[in-house]
């Protein structure tokens, strides 16, 4: 009877530490962290315009909404770890799930959001900002790895080639 007992104990032991296991190593994705991410970050866009975005594009229509101003905002790239809105003439969003080398207090990924002003593409503006995957607002970047760092990099090069591209049109 009390081997029974200790046997059930181990087994239940083991079942809540794979269980464990599993929901620690599952896939944080970033249409997920978009559906809860807090109306007053993007005021434009209400919960249910991102939730219909988000289904918009998984069954591959235009993932176009009218947002809260009377404008049309538009997701124009979903994958797993990265995202892009662009919220109006005049602002796109970018959301990429990128992986710090130190350990957080929420976990082992960071959301970094660029946000890119102007509607000439000679003259945009990206603004970089962290959040943790709680939404909660970082105070600086977060020491990343290569790669997620290069991601970064090329968005903001992508500014600068706009930019470039727009002087050398110009009469």
């Amino acid at each position: 009877m009390l081997l029974d007992k200790m046997i059930h104990k181990t087994l239940l032991t083991v079942i809540l530490f794979c269980g464990m296991t599993v929901m620690c190593h599952a896939q944080i994705k970033i249409s997920d962290l978009f559906r809860e991410m807090p109306d007053s970050l993007l005021p434009v866009l209400s919960e249910n315009n991102r939730l219909d975005m988000i289904d918009f594009m998984a069954s591959g229509m235009k993932a176009e909404v009218s947002n809260r101003l009377g404008g049309k905002s538009e997701m124009t790239m979903l994958t797993d770890d990265s995202l892009r809105v662009k919220v109006s003439d005049a602002l796109t969003i970018t959301l990429l799930l990128v992986t710090p080398l130190d350990s957080i207090e929420s976990g082992n990924k960071v959301i970094c959001c660029i946000r890119t002003y102007g509607t000439d593409e000679s003259m945009l503006q990206s603004v970089t900002s962290f959040y943790t995957i709680q939404w909660n607002q970082m105070n600086q970047m977060p020491p990343l790895n290569d790669e997620d760092t290069q991601r970064i990099q090329a968005l903001d090069m992508q500014t600068i080639l706009n930019w470039g591209r727009g002087i050398l049109k110009k009469d």
